[in-house]
């Protein structure tokens, strides 16, 4: 059950459809982090916007990262790893695989939606969500809902700002309930306490104004938002469901976070999954879903814009990006 409602919140504005945005300069920031987000704005800003059905839709590039190519395959040969990345031409100048951070964006009726928050204000690898949503015409206080994945800082870092005050005050967060019994649970000598522990301090606001919402698998976020369990890259990783008018989007977050490896070699380990194997079956009960029901995926870390097809090709899947 969804613990708490909250009443309806302002309306996104200028929010349109259809369209690839660029921005830079200076623009509109809230007060909290000032410099950190003038920094930020100051960058070139990318957003593209598209329809769902009846829903008006957003990618929002926040940042990139480089992951070292031994974060995948390590439960294959490593010469045929570096083959694969050599052939596909996946690292940079620098011999690191870039990965993109990059966030969904929904208004579905009243309701304006976030999917997760990106690497939060000030972080050297970039933090453009607040920026780039004052350039589309949103403010934080239009966003009604913060649907966040799990407790990784790439996700949940930008709920708050540095003192780990809201930035998005109107907003009911919804946070994966068997993520936070796993958190709840982590020993304080566990490898994965800090984590958890900066992930609580991230939630803790919502939990006291009773603004978190707990959520398990199939619990409707929204009308026609629903969340799907996608375990194995933490012990309660979701992604999510999004239907409107028949048509389909599956926001598969970080149950793949590299689109050429992902699909191709769905049984390679990543080591940012905490539960390898189950994170396996996962991708690959993703990918036959999307390829056997012609739906659309979206990659929280793949190419922007992170919108696409999994093909069928030989033993695994390509990535084919959607046509705009």
């Amino acid at each position: 059950m969804l613990k708490n409602q909250l009443s309806r919140r302002a309306l996104l504005k200028g929010f349109g459809a259809g369209a690839l945005g660029l921005a830079g300069g200076s623009l509109p920031m809230l007060t909290l982090a000032q410099e950190a987000q003038e920094a930020a704005a100051a960058e070139a800003l990318a957003y593209y916007r598209f329809k769902l059905g009846a829903f008006d839709m957003a990618v929002i590039s926040d940042a990139t990262l480089g992951l070292p190519p031994t974060v995948f395959g390590s439960n294959a040969p490593e010469e045929e790893v570096a083959e694969f990345i050599d052939q596909y031409k996946l690292a940079n100048a620098e011999g690191n695989i870039t990965g993109i951070v990059q966030i969904l964006v929904a208004r579905t009726g009243d309701d304006t939606i976030i999917f997760d928050t990106g690497l939060g204000l000030g972080n050297p690898n970039g933090s453009r969500l607040i920026p780039t949503l004052a350039a589309m015409g949103i403010q934080p206080g239009d966003v009604t809902k913060v649907a966040i994945s799990h407790l990784h800082g790439d996700h949940i870092n930008g709920l708050t700002g540095p003192d780990n005050a809201p930035l998005f005050p109107n907003a009911a967060v919804y946070f994966p309930q068997p993520e936070y019994d796993f958190m709840q649970g982590t020993a304080s000598d566990s490898p994965a306490a800090g984590m958890v522990q900066g992930a609580q301090a991230k939630l803790q606001y919502a939990i006291d104004s009773e603004q978190i919402m707990f959520y398990n698998d199939d619990d409707e976020i929204a009308s026609g938002i629903r969340a799907m369990a996608a375990h194995g890259h933490t012990p309660g990783h979701m992604a999510f469901h999004l239907e409107s008018e028949g048509q389909r989007l599956v926001n598969i977050v970080d149950a793949a976070v590299q689109s050429q490896v992902a699909l191709r070699h769905p049984e390679w380990y990543v080591a940012f999954d905490s539960l390898p194997d189950v994170a396996v079956e996962t991708r690959t009960a993703l990918f036959t879903m999307a390829s056997d029901e012609d739906v659309r995926l979206f990659g929280y870390h793949f190419p922007f814009p992170g919108l696409g097809y999994a093909v069928r090709e030989g033993e695994g899947w390509a990535w084919v990006p959607s046509a705009f």
